[in-house]
């Protein structure tokens, strides 16, 4: 026990950074088997958030970067691979800069929710202002285009909103997952 905080082994670190990755990768890959390029839930997202609110930042950047270079290679690599890794690891930086130093048991709840559902809406806008001025478009209108095209229209035009309601998802069921782990004690790397 350092500084109040139980240590992992370097090992079960590593099988637990793997065990997020592997589900992170699997589960992208069934949903969109089962359900085409239809986004309505990251995994990746999730997953990355958990590994770092329950683990830190270093295994978040790991399981956000590794689970969509990894989930990529079998779904289709592009340009929008390298954009989505860097900014899902950053995602799982911050995420486990800011929760995973409090007491796991003390993470507020809606803090949690609030703080998930705006990282991933700026992950999502970022994503399309980068990978916009990537193919050629002003930097200003791949911004606007980012913000307004988390609300137009997709599949078809039956789904209106598809970024808001990804994020919603996306926020409900990691808040569920980080408690749910939370209630069972698997956290060992934060204060009890």
């Amino acid at each position: 026990m350092k500084n109040g905080k139980i240590g992992l082994s370097r090992t079960k670190k590593i099988t637990f950074t793997a065990m997020l990755i592997a589900l992170a990768v699997s589960l992208r890959i069934i949903k969109y088997s089962m359900f085409g390029p239809l986004q309505f839930v990251n995994f990746p997202a999730i997953f990355t958030i958990v590994g770092g609110v329950v683990f830190g930042p270093i295994v978040g950047l790991t399981v956000g970067l590794s689970s969509y270079l990894l989930s990529d290679m079998v779904l289709g690599a592009g340009p929008w691979t390298v954009v989505n890794a860097l900014f899902i690891g950053v995602v799982g930086i911050i995420t486990g800069l800011i929760w995973s130093r409090k007491p796991f048991l003390k993470i507020n709840k809606i803090g949690l929710g609030i703080g998930v559902y705006l990282l991933m809406l700026s992950f999502d806008i970022f994503n399309s202002w980068v990978l916009n001025i990537i193919w050629g478009y002003p930097w200003l209108w791949s911004l606007i285009y980012g913000i307004l095209g988390l609300l137009m229209p997709a599949g078809g035009g039956y789904m209106i909103g598809v970024g808001p309601i990804t994020e919603a998802t996306t926020t409900i069921l990691t808040v569920s997952i980080v408690f749910v782990l939370a209630r069972s004690r698997i956290n060992l790397n934060h204060k009890t």
